[in-house]
């Protein structure tokens, strides 16, 4: 009798251990979920910055349809399509102006917040800028 009055402390301390190490097994996985969807947006940031440069470049004011900054943000936000398009920003700017041989500036910024892991009650914003030379 006696021994199966410890057998049973023990099933309950294992199924204490098991859950917490459960816990802490599911803690780590969301971890890396979070990391990888943030490794994700980053991404995907970039490369629409990088195509909305493009595409800015080669439809400068001598082509035959030069590009407007709604163009521009157009084409970001089509090439960031899997990324809600309320928590994107667009700005772009020419230096010194639209014609052949100056710079175009696309910066592309996606605010998140974290999904599920709370770092922060502000979230973080993730941005990349890119520059081409307008070629048309």
């Amino acid at each position: 009798m006696a021994g199966s009055r410890r057998f049973g402390s023990r099933r309950g301390s294992e199924m204490i251990e098991g859950a917490l190490a459960m816990m802490v097994f599911a803690v780590i996985l969301a971890a890396i979920m979070e990391l990888g969807f943030t490794g994700f947006v980053s991404n995907s940031v970039a490369f629409a910055a990088e195509r909305a440069a493009r595409y800015a470049s080669v439809r400068g004011s001598t082509s035959g349809h030069p590009a407007a900054v709604a163009d521009i943000q157009a084409t970001a936000q089509s090439y960031a399509a899997p990324l809600s398009s309320s928590a994107l920003t667009v700005n772009v700017t020419w230096s010194p102006n639209n014609h052949p041989g100056s710079t175009v500036q696309v910066q592309v910024c996606y605010s998140i917040a974290p999904l599920l892991l709370p770092i922060s009650a502000h979230g973080m914003t993730l941005q990349s800028t890119a520059s081409q030379t307008i070629t048309q």
